[in-house]
């Protein structure tokens, strides 16, 4: 069984028993539609060479012979299920089957179901730059893209301008005239994204903030607009609106099935904002919505822990600490039951022994590209899509990758390189709408203090 339809922006397109969805670029031409479907015909004998060199956000599948080959893009942004019979689907529910009740304690605890399981028994998920073989009741797998280290001291500032420049242009030719919409926040990476935009001379652009109207990030988002003269547009959260939606017990379900498909929890928080942005006309299906999802990591923003700068060798037990502490969370879980999970994905004992410092912040950064990032956080366009909006992730080029990949890791830890670079390619923007502060305090509060300040910091969340 193929069944392939769960998408209500991108299509699903079928020729010659090859199926594909979204878009690609290959020797710097795009495809997209039916035109992808032709070139994974044309390169299908070759295809596991050849899909090295696609730069895009698409899923792939062909039926060949007696056997089933499933292709993911870099970041899975299209979900496909599988099982041991050669059923394949971007439904989870119609493989559904009995619990995973490991799988289904990750999802509380984490966000997402690691690996290739989902919170069913024998049913499958596709991995990020995966090629899954599935054959006579079996199943083979191999990465063709893996997140790593380059070592090479060659960078600078113009070539790190001259990315940022390329991808822009191809995301240009994406675009093709059609309106970007780009939700804004108060931060670095939506407004570097509108930045080189508007730069390249795009501009049928609209933008939008959404929250709280008392929230810092409102006033800093339309001040970027306004610097760089674009619309802009405030969808205020209350919570009679948000209510109303989660109260609603049908639509809600049927969001977390859409959204959520067994192996993330659902990122809902702009679902109050793009139902407003087109119940006020503001906009409509034509639209492609530009999210700055994930540069904050590209950039090394959650290499946060000193060791990998400071130490020689890291005990793996080290590692593993980190990645649970970065990512397993939410519930009071005992960790420890996750981790021959952990030692599957890598192939590592980290009971034992030591490696390299750099070896090790690039396992750590590998799991976040491969697990939070992947599945979760840019699982967050499915709120788009769900509304027929198509998307582009700008800083998932391959191009920028690799850029950042061979930065050191001193000059990424906790975004230097990158903060040095935009307070220089566009000091005056920074200067006018400087960047909204996280609240971080580190002081030590009595116990009145406390609950002043949670209620505060609550009761003027963004969300509201």
């Amino acid at each position: 069984m193929i069944r392939l339809y769960k998408n209500n922006a991108f299509k699903w397109n079928e020729n010659n028993n090859v199926y594909t969805i979204g878009y690609a670029f290959y020797k710097d031409k795009l495809y997209k539609d039916e035109k992808l479907t032709e070139l994974v015909i044309e390169l299908r004998d070759s295809i596991f060479t050849e899909i090295n060199g696609f730069t895009g956000y698409f899923a792939i599948v062909i039926q060949q012979d007696k056997k089933t080959i499933l292709i993911s893009d870099i970041i899975r942004s299209f979900p496909l299920f599988y099982n041991l019979n050669g059923d394949v689907t971007d439904d989870i529910e119609l493989l559904k089957n009995d619990i995973n009740e490991l799988s289904l304690k990750e999802l509380l605890h984490a966000r997402w179901v690691s690996i290739d399981e989902t919170i069913y028994k024998d049913v499958y998920q596709i991995e990020n730059a995966q090629i899954v073989v599935l054959q006579d009741n079996k199943i083979t797998k191999k990465r063709y893209y893996t997140y790593s280290y380059i070592k090479d001291t060659n960078y600078s500032f113009e070539e790190l301008d001259n990315v940022l420049k390329n991808i822009t242009n191809r995301m240009v030719k994406y675009l093709d005239g059609r309106t970007a919409l780009i939700p804004l926040s108060g931060g670095q990476d939506s407004r570097l994204l509108l930045y080189y935009l508007k730069e390249s001379g795009y501009d049928k652009i609209i933008t939008y903030t959404y929250g709280n109207k008392k929230g810092e990030e409102v006033e800093v988002s339309r001040k970027v607009a306004e610097f760089l003269n674009v619309p802009w547009y405030f969808i205020e959260y209350t919570k009679k609106n948000c209510r109303k939606k989660y109260n609603n017990k049908k639509l809600f379900k049927e969001i977390l099935e859409y959204f959520g498909r067994g192996y993330a929890l659902p990122i809902i928080q702009e679902w109050e904002a793009i139902d407003g942005l087109f119940t006020r006309n503001i906009i409509d299906k034509d639209c492609v919505v530009l999210p700055g999802f994930t540069l904050d990591f590209i950039t090394g923003g959650h290499l946060l822990f000193n060791e990998f700068l400071e130490e020689s060798k890291i005990p793996k037990k080290v590692i593993r600490e980190k990645i649970y502490a970065n990512n397993y969370t939410l519930t009071k879980y005992d960790n420890n039951i996750f981790n021959e999970k952990l030692e599957k994905k890598f192939q590592i004992n980290f009971d034992e022994g030591d490696i390299e410092a750099e070896k090790a912040a690039e396992l750590y950064e590998r799991f976040d590209f491969e697990e939070r990032q992947a599945k979760f956080i840019n699982n967050a366009v499915r709120v788009y899509d769900y509304y027929g909006l198509k998307w582009y992730l700008l800083f998932w080029d391959k191009e920028l990758i690799k850029f950042w990949n061979k930065v050191s890791i001193k000059d990424r830890f906790k975004r230097k390189y990158f903060l040095d670079f935009v307070n220089k390619k566009y000091e005056n923007l920074m200067k006018y709408a400087p960047v909204a502060k996280k609240d971080n305090t580190k002081k030590k509060l009595n116990i009145v203090q406390k609950i002043y300040y949670v209620f505060y910091k609550y009761n003027n969340h963004p969300l509201n």
